[in-house]
């Protein structure tokens, strides 16, 4: 998938879904566009969904690689931010990402989104170690973060941005709140004083971690259900 040609496909492709959405992408109108016959894209890609799925591949990548531009290693604030900006410029393409997840075994897509959920969860994981997010499972925070992004994006492009804070913003709130949980989360550790053990403290923080039964200490825990 790395040569001129396949390039140039994928960007008429890309010009294609910007204009009028995924139902505008056929193998034959990328063809008509780059300027070759209408079973030229066939010997590159053997489906639209291929077509696409690089599509989504050679975007998500550009995404990280921007991100680590940013900083290195990036942030999730700054893996979010850069996403955020992708998709408020190319919003068909995203919603191709959310809605339209092209299906079936593609190596570039893989991959991609390999990078992608590398990134993150070291992100996740190096703000733990430095005190700026809760401890709990990465993964689980990861989605926590994510997730809300995604919404927000929903949402404001629904909106036009009508009466909708925009997606950086709301973003920023709750990196700022989970900043927060993670200040009193270390507030709460016992400071080792003479005849204190480390044991006792990570004892502690263990106690800690198991009843608040979530991956984001000091975020509420619903009540279990009774049948």
């Amino acid at each position: 998938m790395s040569t001129a040609r396949c390039n140039h496909l994928i960007s008429a492709a890309a010009e294609l879904l910007d204009k009028a959405g995924p139902a505008a992408v056929t193998l034959r109108d990328v063809g008509r566009a780059v300027g070759v016959s209408h079973n030229a894209p066939y010997r590159h890609f053997d489906s639209k969904q291929d077509l696409l799925a690089a599509l989504l591949a050679r975007e998500l990548q550009s995404v990280c690689t921007e991100a680590e531009a940013e900083e290195s290693p990036p942030s999730p604030r700054a893996l979010i931010l850069v996403f955020a900006r992708w998709a408020l410029a190319y919003p068909e393409r995203f919603r191709l990402m959310i809605f339209h997840w092209p299906h079936g075994n593609h190596e570039d897509l893989r991959l991609a989104k390999h990078r992608w959920h590398s990134l993150f969860i070291r992100a996740i994981e190096i703000g733990q170690a430095a005190g700026t997010l809760p401890t709990g499972d990465p993964e689980r925070l990861s989605c926590l973060i994510r997730s809300t992004a995604l919404g927000a994006l929903q949402l404001y492009l629904s909106t036009g941005g009508e009466n909708t804070p925009p997606p950086a913003a709301i973003i920023g709130d709750l990196l700022g709140y989970l900043a927060l949980v993670a200040q009193q989360e270390a507030a709460t550790v016992p400071a080792l004083v003479p005849g204190a053990s480390d044991s006792a403290v990570r004892r502690s923080g263990s106690k800690r971690r198991s009843s608040a039964g979530s991956a984001v200490p000091g975020l509420p825990v619903p009540e279990p259900r009774q049948d």
